[in-house]
């Protein structure tokens, strides 16, 4: 018998999220070396057995605080279109830590990855075929790639 304490990860989706140049960092922040980052998405694309559609171009942005430690706490909220053309409000929390000279991993593009790219992304949408998604936790990885600019999330259900 399985035991209520357990979790099982079932692979959801992958949001592809594309960025053009329009990026802002500023600070530091009042008393502190914090700084505070927008990047808006030009787009994006949804992938799985899950959910398919796109990133709704524009719709909002990633809001990146880079903390005295490195890490980067995020903050990326934007909208979602199912396939089904659904809208679908996206607010992904999670935390980015820079790789530490001599810890580097790259991706198949050769591109140095962060030693932690984590997240937990909350949904609002209609009542239907996609409000599964406010009522189930969801975790996911990223990985940054490039040609074009872009971040790869990977989502998996918790069961």
């Amino acid at each position: 018998m399985k035991s209520f304490v357990d979790v099982e990860l079932e692979h959801a989706f992958d949001i592809r999220v594309f960025f053009g140049s329009d990026r802002t960092i500023f600070g530091p922040l009042p008393g502190t070396t914090t700084q505070q980052g927008y990047t808006p998405p030009i787009g994006g694309e949804i992938t799985g057995p899950l959910l398919q559609g796109e990133v709704v171009p524009h719709s909002g942005a990633d809001y990146a605080t880079v903390r005295a430690d490195g890490t980067i706490e995020l903050r990326a909220h934007y909208l979602l279109k199912a396939s089904d053309g659904t809208l679908i409000y996206i607010n992904n929390l999670g935390y980015l830590n820079v790789a530490k000279m001599g810890s580097e991993q790259k991706n198949d593009q050769g591109l140095v990855q962060p030693d932690y790219f984590r997240m937990t992304p909350y949904f609002r949408c209609p009542e239907g075929p996609h409000d599964w998604l406010t009522r189930t936790c969801i975790v996911g990885g990223g990985e940054r790639r490039t040609d074009p600019d872009h971040s790869l999330f990977r989502y998996y259900k918790v069961g």
